[in-house]
């Protein structure tokens, strides 16, 4: 099933370069005090890295991603990349989004997904997903709220997420997460932002994250 998932990755960024070169996109490069993936931690002290890439495409916006994370102590590397198509409706109040996921870690453990989500353009921003594992039929559920503040000096973001996965057939895991961040402009194209995430899961005692990262926007 893998080899389907990084053809259709592929094949959207072809998609990307072949059919509007007016493409918008972003750099981040980050440290995190530790990684954490649906309340699973994967690594203790980490780089992080992403790239993210937008397009408008007869109508629909196209959006891809690529992140990896480093480990730096302790844990796994881990990569991830996905990418899908999204569509606004009721003059903007909602969004639904449709695309493909892939995760893996070393020394392999590997995920392909299927993912749909709906937004809402209102108070808190939410945004409800399913995810389901294409190779054994799990599904994993969440929801995630945020709001910002434009500060004088600084914007500020809250955010907060809720979820439930499937780990198998007989076990699934509840985790949850609230975050703080604070993000400066360094110019018309990079921000600097530090954050600070309380993760808590069935999988993981409290813990609480410490962020910082650069990105460049194109």
């Amino acid at each position: 099933m893998n080899k389907y998932i990084n053809k259709y990755i592929v094949s959207l960024m072809l998609a990307f370069g072949l059919l509007n070169a007016a493409y918008a996109g972003s750099v981040n490069l980050g440290f995190a005090s530790d990684y954490f993936y649906r309340g699973d931690q994967k690594a203790n002290e980490s780089v992080q890295t992403s790239l993210g890439l937008s397009n408008s495409i007869a109508g629909f916006k196209s959006s891809l991603h690529l992140c990896t994370n480093q480990s730096i102590d302790s844990g796994s590397d881990s990569y991830h990349m996905g990418g899908g198509f999204s569509k606004s409706f009721a003059e903007d109040l909602l969004s639904a989004y449709v695309g493909l996921n892939h995760f893996e870690d070393v020394p392999g453990n590997a995920l392909s997904e299927l993912q749909v989500s709906v937004s809402s353009n209102s108070i808190l921003s939410p945004t409800i997903s399913v995810f389901r594992d294409l190779d054994d039929t799990l599904y994993t559920f969440e929801l995630e709220v945020s709001h910002s503040f434009d500060l004088e000096l600084f914007s500020l973001s809250l955010d907060g997420s809720i979820g439930n996965t499937e780990v198998s057939n007989s076990v699934n895991r509840d985790y949850y997460s609230l975050g703080l961040s604070a993000t400066k402009s360094l110019s018309e194209n990079a921000d600097f932002s530090l954050g600070v995430d309380h993760i808590d899961s069935d999988a993981s005692d409290e813990e609480l994250v410490l962020g910082a990262s650069i990105s460049l926007n194109f």
